[in-house]
């Protein structure tokens, strides 16, 4: 799963016929990837109080709300955190009164807040706990050479200060490198501990969606790389399929999967294919399915099925996965 981002089963879309524009065949993903999703502005993800000569501040009372986005500070643009620490540092007075521009329920809208600056110290308090991006570790699923596009990871990337889907508005893929696993446990769940190469982006970001993210992939195929014809829903079936996943490295390795139960589907959901891990391998390395396979490519009869999406985490043995149909249809529908 997203490292940190706990996906939840929501289903989205009309239901209408499906219509899916892509490559016969697709590149078989299983690489372990760094995800950075930026924000548009900086968001607000907590509040605390600070002291002032009129006594106790705290943001969250005076019409500062939790997951507020900040987009200018009087009237000045805020695209980072950066931006926003370089903005108020140029107010040096002991207290200050700006005015923030933020978005709220889609809405711009102005609010006021205080901050202190110590000349002693050189530093100056907000009351405000922000972030600009969230980054993890996820898989890559497919690369559709039409389109130059990509799918990843299955599910959405989550807001874990809002428990929401995040409101990302561009972001960046990465090579990464897993150096451990962390095995699941019943109610645990496990983990990839991976390395990020933050200096060789591979893929720019563009949709956050309930099954997946998706974007342009910028880098030239490897030679080795397996091309595959995909399936629709009414090819797959129960029984034995493969799942493609790195657990040490940067090596993609196939391991055996049951699929158990098959859910059709007019609409959109990544809760379409239940499975089961039986390979032996598979199980001693991590016990199950565990986060950072998200997006771990499930092929059957040498077809590309569909993806990982989570865990059943009463038995991390078992999962579930989104599929591929719906993908392609995100992927290249703008």
């Amino acid at each position: 799963m997203f490292r940190k981002l706990l996906p939840i089963l929501l289903a989205f879309s009309l239901f209408t016929p499906i219509v899916v524009k892509a490559e016969d065949e697709l590149y078989l993903g299983g690489d372990s990837i760094g995800i950075e999703v930026q924000y548009d502005g900086v968001v607000i993800s907590g509040t605390y109080a600070i002291h002032t000569d009129s006594g106790l501040y705290d943001p969250k009372d005076h019409g500062i709300e939790v997951g507020d986005r900040i987009i200018a500070v009087n009237e000045q643009k805020i695209s980072s955190m950066n931006d926003l620490y370089n903005a108020l540092s140029n107010y040096q007075n002991p207290k200050n009164e700006l005015q923030l521009t933020i978005v709220r329920n889609q809405e711009p809208i102005n609010v006021d807040l205080l901050t202190q600056y110590n000349k002693t110290q050189k530093n100056f308090q907000s009351g405000l706990y922000i972030k600009d991006k969230i980054t993890g570790v996820g898989t890559l699923t497919f690369y559709d050479p039409t389109h130059k596009t990509f799918g990843a990871l299955g599910h959405e990337i989550m807001d874990s200060d809002l428990k929401e889907i995040a409101d990302v508005h561009q972001g960046t893929i990465y090579p990464a490198t897993v150096t451990s696993i962390t095995k699941a446990q019943e109610h645990i769940a496990g983990e990839k501990h991976a390395t990020i190469a933050y200096h060789q982006p591979v893929g720019t970001v563009t949709q956050n969606t309930p099954i997946g993210i998706y974007g342009t992939y910028d880098q030239v195929i490897d030679a080795n790389a397996k091309k595959l014809p995909w399936a629709k829903q009414s090819e797959i079936h129960t029984g034995k399929a493969m799942i493609y996943t790195v657990l040490n490295g940067d090596e993609i390795k196939p391991y055996e999967i049951e699929i158990t139960r098959l859910h059709k589907q007019k609409q959109t959901d990544m809760k379409g294919i239940e499975f089961a891990i039986t390979d032996q391998a598979l199980l001693q390395e991590s016990n199950g399915v565990i986060q950072g396979m998200s997006g771990s490519p499930i092929v059957q009869d040498g077809k590309i099925i569909g993806a990982i999406t989570h865990v059943i985490t009463s038995d991390p043995h078992k999962g579930y996965g989104v599929y591929i149909e719906w993908m392609l249809e995100q992927a290249n529908q703008n």
